[in-house]
């Protein structure tokens, strides 16, 4: 999807192959269960009651499934490591039974990057403080970035074990 040279920067969702194949999969059974308690049920009626409510919303589990997996693999191969800064913390949403969210300004560095800063959403924001710092990663091309995915970063170089020899 094309952005425009005018649009800010934005927080993007990203999911791992595992989460992928299984929200696909949750989508599929949604998408599905209409037409299958209408075939195996007493009658279209069954299933037309059942899917008008899970059609659409498997639909849009596989559309938004689709989104996090392509921007995941967009940042798998562009993404570069940065570092977020609080610079402040704008609001804070009660979750109730959920963690609660914290909306957040927010500085982003990183040694390939040009400092930018952004708004972002953070669940489980007990302890954020203007100054706290995390890694997240960020695609150069368009100030994108994703929190909370440190399987993106690159490992540092194995280094041999000196207990080994």
């Amino acid at each position: 999807m094309a952005r425009g040279k005018n649009e800010g920067p934005r927080q993007v969702e990203l999911i791992g192959p595992y989460a992928g194949v299984f929200t696909y999969t949750t989508g599929a059974a949604l998408t599905l269960l209409g037409p299958i308690l209408g075939l195996t049920g007493d009658g279209w009626a069954d299933g037309l009651c059942a899917g008008v409510f899970t059609f659409p919303i498997g639909l849009a589990l596989v559309a938004s499934t689709y989104e996090w997996r392509r921007a995941e693999r967009r940042f798998q191969t562009v993404g570069v490591p940065g570092t977020g800064e609080v610079l402040s913390v704008n609001e804070i949403h009660p979750g109730g039974e959920n963690p609660d969210t914290a909306d957040l300004t927010i500085r982003i560095t990183g040694p390939t990057l040009d400092s930018f800063t952004a708004e972002c959403t953070l669940d489980n924001h007990s302890g954020l403080t203007r100054g706290h710092t995390f890694n997240l990663m960020v695609d150069p091309t368009d100030n994108s970035f994703a929190i909370g995915f440190d399987h993106l970063f690159p490992q540092g170089d194995d280094e041999e074990d000196p207990q080994k020899d």
